[in-house]
């Protein structure tokens, strides 16, 4: 038996099939959604357990990144990548050339009869040699429109046939950045560069409001929550835009430099899909532990207090009904902050945080700079 006929990819022709061999590619690693996202990361890649599920439990062909993350984090070789790669291109040119010919195979309609056409001298031509005597000749047919025998009627037009509308040029745009960008991610040697580009497919982003705000719900946010934790952020992944994400997506914005919004747009979801991400904090028991310490006098309401206002969580960050918002362990705001002259990174390290708090809690003796209705 030679190589192809062992090699099932070979033989593969429709979207549906490639999927499943996609799965048994998965099943036959033996790695959960998890474990496959982990090692898709580790690897450059971005593959949310949610984007993997979906691609392989549809029938429709999946993005070629997504392809690609999935191969590598199952040690695929970059030959064997190259080759699904080239597959999956092929297929999608067959679809694209039976779009093609669908459209080019669209119901003709044929033009209206020409009008009779009309002898010199006004009158009706003859079908037909005219008799001696110039009377229409004697064995004259029915017309075909239903006219009384005898009635004289023209040549009728040919039908033209309906022009159809040529291959959408977005197509013809595909086919040839697919092109152009298979020769930039295969290098010379024919082996796939590991963490090519994403050729023509769309991203997960695609069909997406331009900007993610909270109150909404479905699988852009879903999305949005993925990257946040692959970003290094824990938040709940539930496809509902609450306060939670919004609370990280503003430690995200913060670190990362970019304007803190709270909302979500497409340089927020590049920058997410990047390198960037956001360093570990605080257990809660490192925080406890070092708030006591910094609280000799009153440990347990120091605690307590950070508590209420954060839940013991470094990157907190709430914002008020006026727009304002507070930072970090003791949440402090951003007018104390500009008083301050701290930026809010700074404002969201714990370190700095309980330091600040000592410092407030040193000119008073008590905590009644903040006010939290269970610290009571």
């Amino acid at each position: 038996m030679d190589d192809a006929a062992r090699d099932p990819l070979t033989h593969v022709a429709t979207a549906g099939e490639y999927v499943a061999l996609l799965r048994d590619v998965r099943r036959r690693s033996g790695l959960t959604y998890r474990e496959i996202t982990r090692q898709a990361s580790a690897a450059g890649h971005w593959l949310p357990p949610s984007t993997l599920a979906t691609m392989l439990g549809r029938t429709t062909l999946p993005r070629e990144r997504t392809v690609v993350a999935l191969l590598v984090a199952c040690g695929t070789t970059p030959a064997d990548v190259r080759r699904w790669v080239e597959t999956r291109r092929n297929i999608e040119a067959q679809l694209g050339e039976r779009d093609r010919w669908e459209n080019q195979a669209a119901p003709t309609t044929s033009s209206p009869p020409a009008a009779p056409q009309q002898a010199a001298n006004g009158a009706p031509a003859v079908d037909g040699p005219p008799a001696a005597n110039g009377a229409p000749a004697a064995n004259s047919a029915p017309a075909a429109n239903g006219a009384p025998a005898g009635t004289v009627v023209g040549p009728v037009r040919p039908a033209q046939p309906r022009v159809t509308a040529p291959w959408p040029t977005r197509r013809w745009l595909r086919l040839a950045l697919l092109a152009v960008l298979g020769v930039l991610t295969v290098g010379a040697s024919g082996v796939l560069l590991p963490g090519a580009a994403a050729t023509v497919d769309s991203s997960p982003s695609d069909g997406c409001p331009l900007i993610l705000r909270q109150g909404m719900y479905g699988p852009c946010v879903l999305d949005l929550q993925e990257r946040l934790v692959a970003g290094g952020l824990e938040v709940p992944v539930d496809g509902w835009f609450g306060p939670d994400t919004t609370s990280r997506l503003i430690v995200f914005q913060a670190f990362g430099g970019l304007p803190v919004s709270g909302t979500a747009d497409g340089r927020v979801l590049d920058e997410l899909s990047g390198a960037v991400k956001v360093p570990p904090t605080w257990t809660e028991d490192r925080i406890g532990k070092e708030v006591r310490r910094v609280f000799p006098e009153d440990p347990g309401g120091a605690v307590q207090l950070a508590r209420c206002l954060s839940g013991l969580d470094p990157y907190r960050v709430e914002i008020a009904g006026d727009g304002s918002r507070r930072w970090g362990l003791f949440q402090f705001s951003d007018m104390e902050l500009s008083r301050l002259g701290v930026d809010r990174r700074t404002a969201l390290d714990p370190g700095w945080s309980i330091g600040a708090a000592r410092h407030v809690w040193s000119r008073t003796g008590d905590f009644g700079h903040w006010h939290c209705t269970a610290s009571r």
